[in-house]
């Protein structure tokens, strides 16, 4: 899982190990050591939820969305979607959720479990 943080905006790609872990598990986690502590991400797909849902509970962020959304996304070509969650002190939290496509230009990261780019010519 990639996550860019952006101002009020949370863009998390998803290659496709992640994608198959989200479908089958319900969830999909990854963490980040930062010196003696861990940064902690999870997508959940929740049974019986009517909207998309974050909470940033210590050094962990939850986010949870219907589970029937997330099955549509996870089973069809889609390549993501996004929602918009408002925050407490009535700004919102713009959230992205993208399958990760293979780069188009070399570098030094191994995309290997990353979808086909659309873009990619034969």
């Amino acid at each position: 899982m990639k996550i860019r943080i952006r101002g009020n905006s949370i863009r998390y790609r998803l290659d496709k190990k992640d994608v198959e872990i989200l479908k089958n598990d319900g969830k999909v986690e990854e963490s980040t050591t930062i010196g003696a502590g861990q940064l902690h991400f999870c997508i959940k797909a929740k049974e019986g939820a009517t909207g998309p849902f974050i909470k940033l509970e210590g050094p962990a962020i939850h986010l949870s969305f219907p589970k029937e959304q997330v099955r549509e996304w996870t089973d069809t070509d889609q390549v993501g979607f996004s929602a918009e969650i408002p925050n407490a002190d009535g700004s919102s939290l713009h959230i992205l959720v993208e399958k990760d496509f293979k780069c188009l230009t070399e570098r030094n990261e191994d995309d290997s479990n990353a979808f086909d780019n659309p873009l990619e010519s034969c």
